[in-house]
């Protein structure tokens, strides 16, 4: 795993080919983060990407072909005002108040963006991508804190399934552009 693109300069070409090589044919909005966004929001410290790379063809040939990748950022979760009393306090860990008030919010890890190649569709299962950002998380987790991972994801069965078989739990559903999102998160305690 190679962590991140802010080692290399922001105008690289050579990082840019790596990245325009990455293909996900589920998800054009997958590529135009890799491509357009993911090494400005590096320079910005908006969010860290990191790299699963086919270390067999950068052993045998010397060149890079990027597997998977996935994304890390920090994010607050807004709690709807429905939230019971009890589910607050179980989401901020002491209080489901803060100043005489419901708490309306709690500090997250996003996993931002997550995906295979689709040129190289079985070479990365999906579980290494996820174990590898919450693996990332859980180090920033005994620095700083944290009691939670978040991730917004299309509202797909097929997704919805590879979440909850990973331990997260719907959350909340959101307006994204035309297509709804799903909320769900994850306990890294």
């Amino acid at each position: 795993m190679i962590d991140g693109a802010a080692q290399y300069q922001e105008g690289s070409s050579q990082l840019k080919a790596w990245l325009s090589s990455f293909s996900c044919q589920k998800d054009k909005d997958i590529e135009d983060f890799l491509r357009d966004r993911a090494i400005m929001f590096e320079t910005i410290h908006k969010s860290r990407t990191y790299f699963i790379l086919d270390e067999a063809l950068l052993r045998a040939e010397g060149r890079i072909q990027i597997l998977g990748f996935f994304t890390v950022s920090l994010k607050v979760l807004d709690i709807p005002e429905v939230t019971s009393k009890r589910k607050r306090l179980a989401l901020d860990g002491f209080s489901s108040k803060i100043h005489g008030e419901p708490i309306k919010s709690i500090p997250c890890y996003l996993i931002g963006q997550l995906a295979k190649n689709s040129a190289a569709e079985n070479a990365v299962d999906g579980d290494v991508l996820l174990n590898g950002a919450i693996s990332v998380i859980k180090s920033a987790m005994e620095d700083v804190g944290g009691r939670f991972v978040l991730i917004e994801c299309r509202d797909h069965p097929r997704l919805r399934k590879f979440y909850t078989d990973n331990g997260f739990e719907e959350f909340e559903t959101i307006p994204y552009e035309n297509t709804p999102m799903v909320q769900m998160i994850r306990p890294l305690y």
